[in-house]
């Protein structure tokens, strides 16, 4: 399907979907989640997740209050059906393979109206539930909007079989974009470093698994 990227909008529907969306989530996941106190109750900010399953982005929306614009992979929006529910939860395409300048521009749009930017720094699924590299999408966007990273980890058994495997979401402290290292005109390496650094935080608060 075909995505307007004029302008970002915060849909009606977003809110009248949650609870569908909340019980989806409850009938294939058994939830965990900690730090809901950590998500600001105003001002923009990039959520930052790591990733393992699709269910990621419905897993988040169950459990944050805020509203979500989530980048998600062009391919998805393919399917009318699919395309249609992602643009009702405010999610929009990206092109993984190349830097997609659009979507790149929607995002800091999106940040730019006081909202909230949800994004995988990874790129991609994890297909061992394990934390993977960061790219640099992520520090890009916080270089170019000056917006703080609410770092949140997404945790399953790794090897968990079960029909509803456990999963714990953390949210973690605010890092604040002064926190950051950016050089000069946002040097790669500078850039590298911050994906990095946010990176870690999310590994950090994944390490603490299941557990209080």
């Amino acid at each position: 399907m075909k995505f307007n990227f004029s302008s970002p909008t915060e849909g009606r529907r977003y809110n009248l979907l949650r609870p569908a969306v909340r019980a989806l989530v409850s009938a294939r996941f058994r939830i965990r989640s900690f730090g809901e106190e950590n998500i600001p109750e105003e001002d923009a900010f990039i959520l930052a997740a790591n990733h393992i399953f699709a269910f990621d982005p419905l897993m988040i929306i169950s459990r944050c209050p805020r509203t979500v614009h989530f980048m998600a992979k062009e391919e998805l929006f393919k399917n009318p059906v699919l395309g249609s529910l992602l643009k009702s939860m405010n999610a929009f395409p990206v092109k993984r393979q190349k830097s997609d300048k659009r979507a790149l521009e929607f995002a800091k749009k999106i940040v730019s109206r006081g909202w909230v930017l949800g994004i995988f720094p990874e790129g991609s699924r994890s297909k061992d539930a394990l934390p993977k590299t960061a790219k640099n999408g992520v520090s890009y966007l916080a270089a170019k909007t000056g917006a703080d990273i609410l770092p949140v980890s997404i945790y399953k058994t790794p090897g968990d079989k079960h029909l509803r495997p456990l999963v714990t979401v953390r949210f973690g402290k605010l890092i604040r974009n002064s926190e950051l290292a950016f050089a000069g005109e946002y040097s790669p390496q500078s850039l590298r470093n911050s994906s990095e650094s946010i990176m870690q935080r999310i590994v950090e608060l994944w390490s603490l698994k299941h557990g209080e």
